[in-house]
């Protein structure tokens, strides 16, 4: 990983540092954090993130998150015509093309979605 330094005033160091102690990261990760979320804004403007119970994650705006697209895409396969129909009308083929585009670049985040929820199905069916 790359280090990258930045010159920042004095009060605003403090409330950086302040912040990000009280949410539990340190500077360095929580910066890196935001620094990668607005790239990815920049990238794939459909996306944007949320904070929920279960932690930040990307969702597809006014839609769902962006585990659950590829999760709907891991299940139709090579029938990328299938998948946009299953969300139509109601998000936009470009959206959903840039969910499985976030994904390729971020796979450790959302397959760690996936495996969550997949846990969380089997233990509402009590398959432990």
């Amino acid at each position: 990983m790359a280090t990258m330094s930045a010159r920042v005033d004095d009060w605003l160091k403090e409330k950086i540092e302040e912040f990000w102690k009280g949410h539990g990261e340190g500077p360095s990760a929580g910066l890196r954090r935001v620094a990668e979320e607005w790239w990815a804004t920049q990238e794939f403007p459909a996306i944007a993130f949320r904070d929920g119970v279960s932690g930040r994650r990307a969702y597809l705006r006014g839609g769902p998150d962006v585990w659950e697209v590829v999760s709907v895409a891991e299940d139709y396969g090579e029938d990328v015509e299938g998948f946009h129909r299953h969300f139509a009308p109601f998000v936009a083929p470009e959206a959903l093309d840039q969910a499985v585009a976030y994904a390729a670049r971020f796979p450790d985040e959302v397959n760690r979605w996936i495996a969550m929820n997949r846990r969380l199905e089997r233990l509402v069916r009590g398959e432990g």
